[in-house]
């Protein structure tokens, strides 16, 4: 009997393509056929899962290219801030045109989409084609969500954009939140433990921790070269990294420490322009962090959702300081939980590094809670749950119009 045909649609960012691999992998090995279209960047990444890629363009990654400090990333945030949803629409709106291209002459049987990928969502609805909702990062409902407020005049903006497209290519959304209504399985990278309201989402919502598959970096670094040291991993992640000033503070406040410190500056900071390297640091622009947080005491990080719960799955605390909105919530979460502490970028300074190292590494209960986030974390069944739970959807009698009604 011939497989369905699953297609992957998702934006251009590690946060919210990584989760998706292990998934990805544990379907093709069931015998699936899997595309996912992907821009240049990611397609090696996409051909480990043996998914079949296919190319697409995004203009949003450009812009992103072209900024090579922290502060400029979020002053184009901060001052787009309500354009921002108009933003996505338009990317969304841009990518489902790709994506009819792509699959004019074969139709995926289901589609798996990121929560903030709505070209997927507008494809499927144009198509008929049944759909399950990914959750890189915190699902939402009724009850529950972790986005930005949008004001009136904006929901307006986004309504007459919407219609305008929607009535041309006579897909059936009537209005902008439908976009966002649950379908009748949504998956969420996070254990029920870890997300706001847990308690607030039906059975329509499967919680299954994080998605964690195999990566290759271009090296292994030497961290067991001193054992006696306790590994310290730093890394501001993937896209708000370019911060020369904060890895200059790392280096002040553990340079004659007890600490073996493994730093990533990302690929806009080299390492050569921060100075005078202690013998203590290992800096890279880019890290494998997978291999070394199985051998890390504590985790200094930017609060982005791939990374807390790949520091959960290894019971590692963290001290978050986060570069944007969703990290900001991601940080508060990490501290009203007890799992470490956060700090806004404005408030760090190499005393407040220095001490918060200190605190959670020596608090006791601290880690007790993270290795209880870790059981929680085992117990949800990651990748392979979620692609089992997918299979069921699929073996139903019917993959129509699965949408849940709000």
């Amino acid at each position: 009997m011939k497989k369905a045909h699953i297609a992957m649609i998702n934006i251009p960012a590690y946060g919210h393509i990584n989760p998706t691999l292990a998934v990805v992998s544990e379907l093709v090995n069931k015998g699936y056929k899997v595309t996912y279209p992907a821009v240049d960047q990611f397609i090696p990444v996409v051909k480990q899962t043996g998914a079949s890629v296919l190319p697409y363009h995004s203009a949003t990654l450009d812009v992103l290219d072209q900024l090579n400090h922290v502060k400029q990333i979020n002053e184009i945030i901060s001052s787009n801030s309500e354009n921002l949803p108009m933003k996505f629409l338009e990317e969304a709106i841009s990518t489902y045109y790709q994506l009819e291209q792509i699959y004019a002459d074969d139709l995926p049987d289901l589609i798996l989409f990121d929560f903030i990928a709505l070209s997927g969502n507008l494809f499927a609805a144009k198509h008929g084609i049944s759909a399950v909702r990914l959750f890189s990062s915190y699902a939402e409902n009724e009850h529950v969500s972790a986005l930005p407020v949008i004001s009136d005049e904006i929901k307006d903006q986004l309504a007459a954009k919407l219609k305008e497209f929607t009535e041309k290519e006579g897909i059936p959304v009537k209005h902008f939140m439908e976009l966002f209504a649950p379908e009748k399985l949504n998956i969420a990278f996070m254990p029920r433990a870890f997300q706001l309201q847990g308690d607030l989402f039906d059975e329509h919502f499967l919680f299954v921790g994080p998605s964690i598959g195999k990566r290759s970096y271009n090296e292994s670094l030497p961290i067991h070269e001193n054992r006696d040291r306790p590994v310290l991993l730093i890394s501001l992640g993937t896209i708000f990294n370019p911060w020369p000033e904060f890895y200059q503070m790392c280096i002040e406040a553990f340079r004659d420490s007890g600490w073996q410190v493994v730093m990533s500056t990302g690929s806009k900071i080299s390492p050569e322009s921060l100075g005078d390297i202690p013998d203590n640091f290992i800096v890279r622009q880019q890290v494998p962090q997978l291999e070394i947080l199985p051998h890390t005491k504590l985790f200094i990080s930017h609060g982005g959702m791939n990374s807390t719960m790949e520091a959960m799955s290894f019971g590692v605390p963290l001290v978050v300081i986060p570069q944007m909105f969703e990290q900001e919530i991601t940080a508060r979460r990490v501290s009203e939980l007890g799992l470490g502490q956060h700090f806004l970028p404005d408030e760090v300074t190499v005393q407040v590094l220095r001490q918060a190292v200190q605190e959670v590494s020596g608090d006791g209960q601290l880690k007790k809670r993270v290795l209880d986030m870790q059981k929680s974390i085992q117990e949800a069944g990651g990748a392979a749950r979620a692609a089992e739970a997918i299979e069921q959807l699929i073996n139903q009698s019917s993959l129509k119009n699965t949408q849940v009604a709000r």
